[in-house]
């Protein structure tokens, strides 16, 4: 008999799936269920239903987010009394809203009731195997879509854009968390990318079942950052990045006892039966065509439409637009009358940063600043600007010299929106923030 100690190294079997589940195992498998599937399916953010094209998608994102929305908004506004702006529905940058906190609630709420009644119409079911695998089937496409929109913003550096002039311009102590944590990563593309391509990795990764689990433990890896980010930088998109990490948590869930063995108990391991879908061609021909679309629609379309707006913005870098640089609001009026520009807060603006890059920053009266947008048609010597909150308008253009702007609103906006005399700011001619650059030699590390 061989000796046992020249015995190759087999992998130890995992235990396979028990014939029946325990009343506990499925009624938590029901729950998960239910709000996994209530969160990735009708959340409004970044879900599977945008890969639709046409606007299909958008509609049937928008058409089962509507109920839990404009619920959310009833009893914020009739039960907890939200006052102001978080009582009402709005455009907002911030996925972190008092509405959104009340939606969270009612998707727990209708999971919690979804899995009673669930459970008393189907209690003699002894298990869910097949239905578990393609809840982590979807739940993986959900995630895959999610991480390459975001990955690919990155490697485009376009989610973190170049440090604005506002920001610039602005003493360090008056800034925002989230404002210097956007900065810092900003600053440096390089970094930035690199970030998106681990999520770009992960998300692709993810898809496919051979390294499905590798990408849920790399989605877990770098969400968990982006969750630290968020929640100690204050970045409003804790709900959202918090139940990216809950879905990849929710897909490495059946294999952590083989995780263990691996990692700790130094034990060959073979991932659990639940993880794979059934081997029929009709089903592993839907998987795959799901995972071809993913790819193409995200990497191709998201690829492109990002490469273009990278592309205009190195362009207005290089050349920037004689009206490139911040404006200081002296005047607003509608009809002669005074009539401030409001923000998003509802408070009126003080200053206009026309970014090179084509973005605009809106500093309100509290300090604050609010994103736009804005494009300069030079044959019709005419503006077009946009900012969260206040929506966009174009204006036509007069200067009496280089430092002096008037825009007045043209078409339908001349009745509502107010004519805007601004002047120029004086700006330093470089900022050593941008110009320090990088160091392999340092004698000493430069503070200042």
């Amino acid at each position: 008999m061989a000796d046992s100690s020249t015995q190759p190294n087999v992998a130890a079997p995992i235990p396979a799936d028990p014939i029946s589940w325990s009343l506990l195992q499925r009624l938590i498998f029901r729950l998960v269920f239910c709000y996994c599937m209530l969160y990735a399916l009708c959340c409004g953010n970044a879900t599977i239903w945008e890969l639709i094209p046409f606007h299909v998608g958008e509609h049937m994102e928008e058409w089962l987010h509507w109920p839990f929305a404009h619920a959310a908004q009833w009893l914020a506004q009739h039960w907890i009394h939200v006052q102001g702006v978080g009582a009402k529905l709005h455009d907002t940058g911030s996925g972190d809203t008092a509405i959104d906190w009340i939606q969270l609630g009612i998707f727990a709420l209708t999971a919690i009731v979804a899995t009673l009644v669930w459970t008393g119409l189907d209690h003699k079911r002894t298990h869910y195997r097949r239905l578990f695998g393609w809840m982590r089937f979807i739940l993986r496409v959900s995630l895959g879509y999610a991480m390459l929109s975001y990955g690919l913003v990155k490697v485009f550096p376009l989610q973190m854009p170049p440090p604005s002039l506002a920001v610039l311009n602005e003493p360090l102590g008056n800034t925002s968390p989230m404002t210097l944590l956007w900065t810092l990563i900003g600053l440096n593309p390089v970094y930035e990318m690199v970030c998106g391509l681990a999520e770009v990795a992960a998300g692709v990764m993810i898809l496919f079942r051979r390294t499905a689990l590798a990408g849920a433990l790399l989605t877990a890896f770098v969400i968990s950052n982006v969750v630290l980010y968020n929640f100690f930088f204050d970045v409003p998109v804790k709900i959202f990045a918090s139940h990216l990490l809950l879905l990849a948590i929710v897909v490495i869930a059946p294999d952590v006892p083989a995780l263990l063995r691996f990692f700790f108990l130094h034990q060959p391991a073979v991932p659990t039966g639940s993880w794979m879908l059934p081997e029929k061609k009709r089903i592993l021909r839907i998987e795959t065509c799901v995972i071809v679309v993913v790819l193409l629609l995200t990497c191709g379309v998201n690829g492109y439409e990002f490469a273009q707006s990278l592309k205009r913005s190195r362009e207005g870098l290089a050349h920037p637009s004689p009206y490139a640089g911040i404006w200081r609001l002296d005047q607003a009026t509608l009809k002669g009358q005074p009539k401030p520009y409001l923000t998003g807060d509802g408070l009126p603006m003080t200053a206009l940063s026309l970014e090179p890059t084509g973005r605009v920053m809106a500093r309100a009266s509290d300090n604050a600043l609010w994103r736009g947008g804005w494009k300069l048609d030079t044959k019709k010597h005419a503006l077009f600007v946009f900012s969260v909150g206040h929506g966009g308008v174009d204006y036509t253009i007069a200067q009496s010299d280089a430092n002096h702007l008037v825009l007045t609103p043209t078409g339908d906006a001349a009745k509502t929106e107010s004519v805007l005399n601004l002047t120029r700011m004086p700006l330093p001619a470089s900022y050593p923030l941008e110009t320090r650059g990088f160091h392999l030699v340092n004698e000493w590390g430069l503070e200042r």
